[in-house]
């Protein structure tokens, strides 16, 4: 059975996954802002149901672009 904690380390891989192949070599934090608009097309299942999509997916994809 998964757990909650589970369920949200795979979504968190996935989204990771996605922004990497999606926006190969250097990536920004507009990146993230033209991800979070493609996932809300396309994959809003891993969106957060509350808050602030945007921001959530800064913290999702830390380390992964430049702090501008």
């Amino acid at each position: 059975m998964r757990t909650k904690k589970d369920s949200e380390a795979l979504r968190r891989e996935r989204v990771r996954q996605l922004f990497v192949a999606r926006h190969p070599g250097k990536r920004t934090a507009n990146d993230i802002l033209n991800f979070s608009l493609w996932l809300q097309k396309h994959n809003p299942d891993l969106l957060p149901k509350q808050g602030n999509p945007y921001h959530h997916l800064k913290a999702d994809l830390d380390g992964l672009y430049l702090h501008e």
